[in-house]
C-alpha cells in the first residue's frame, strides 16, 4: 500500500508555494509589547506645582528628542508628536513602528502621553500602542516634571 502518491510539477509548485508563505507568517509576530487597540491609551502626569509651563514643555520635549524625531510641535498649544520610528525594538523592522505624542492640559497642571504603534507594514497596519514604549515614556516624563513617581 502506498502511503503518498507521486507529485505532479504544478502539486510541487504549490507545496513550496505554501511552504514559503508559512515561513513568511510564522516570523511575522508582532512584539510581545504591541497591544491591538482601536482604543486610544493615555497615561497623565501631573506636573509639580515648583515648575513653570516653559521649564515643563522644555523638560518633556528633551525627554522626547532623546530618543524620536520630533514631526510636530507647539509650545503654543502644548502638543508635540514624533514621527515614526521603526527600531524601537532594538533593530529596524518595517513591519512594525511606533510613535509618541504628548499634550499639556490648557492650564499646563498635567502633561499626557500615548504611545502609539502599527504593526504588519505599508498596506496593512494593524493599530494599536506599545505597552512597553507608553511605560517608559511616562516613567521618564515623571521623572522629570511629575509630582510623585511611582
Amino acid at each position: 500500500m502506498k502511503l503518498f502518491k507521486p507529485l505532479n510539477l504544478r502539486s510541487f509548485a504549490l507545496l513550496i508555494m505554501t511552504i514559503s508563505v508559512a515561513v513568511v507568517l510564522v516570523g511575522c509576530v508582532a512584539p510581545t509589547t504591541f497591544v491591538r487597540t482601536m482604543d486610544t491609551t493615555w497615561a497623565s502626569i501631573e506636573v509639580r506645582s515648583d515648575i513653570n509651563y516653559t521649564n515643563a514643555w522644555n523638560s518633556v520635549m528633551d525627554v522626547l528628542v532623546k530618543r524620536f524625531d520630533v514631526e510636530v510641535l507647539s509650545q503654543q498649544d502644548g502638543y508635540a508628536r514624533t514621527t515614526w520610528m521603526y527600531s524601537w525594538t532594538g533593530q529596524m523592522d518595517e513591519r512594525y513602528r511606533v510613535r509618541v505624542t504628548v499634550k499639556f492640559s490648557p492650564d499646563h497642571s498635567k502633561v499626557e502621553v500615548k504611545s502609539e504603534a502599527e504593526y504588519g507594514g505599508a498596506g496593512r497596519w494593524i493599530p494599536g500602542y506599545d505597552a512597553r514604549l507608553l511605560e517608559t515614556m511616562k516613567t521618564d516624563i515623571m521623572g522629570q516634571i511629575g509630582r510623585t513617581t511611582r
